[in-house]
This record gives structure tokens, C-alpha cells and sequence, in this order.
């Protein structure tokens, strides 16, 4: 079962269209009985149509996602 936290440890890979099946079934699942996650993963959708960095620009590197992952981590509620 899919928890808030496994939508921002998986939110990469369902941006970059990376994640296998099981789990990106769940991620759906999840996002569309939780509201905060439907609006976190369509706000990080549309901040990266905003400023126009996608999967094929370089502003992503390794190093951004992980330092990403961990701030959304970070403020992520105890459930």
C-alpha cells in the first residue's frame, strides 16, 4: 500500500515516465485518494512546465533530485 511518502520517493520516476507498472498503479492509486498528493505531484508537474526544464535539459542533475528528494522528505508529516 502506497503512503505520501513513497509519492515523493517515487516522484521522479513517474515524472521522467520511469517507474514499472506495480508501482506506478499504486502512485495513481494513492495520488487519487489523497488530495495533498494529487496536488504535490500536479504542482511539481506544472513547475517543471513552467520554467520549461523537462526531462531533456541539464538543470536536473543527480545531485538537485537528491537534494530535492531529501527536502521533500523533510516535510513530509509522520504518519
Amino acid at each position: 500500500m502506497f503512503m505520501c511518502k513513497d509519492v515523493v520517493e517515487n516522484i521522479m520516476g513517474y515524472i521522467d515516465n520511469e517507474l514499472d507498472l506495480d508501482t506506478l498503479k499504486e502512485l495513481e492509486k494513492h495520488t487519487g485518494d489523497c488530495p495533498e498528493c494529487m496536488a504535490f505531484v500536479k504542482t511539481y508537474k506544472r513547475m517543471l512546465d513552467i520554467t520549461g526544464k523537462l526531462k531533456n535539459k541539464t538543470f536536473v542533475t543527480p545531485e538537485i533530485r537528491k537534494r530535492l528528494k531529501v527536502l521533500l522528505q523533510s516535510k513530509l508529516k509522520p504518519v
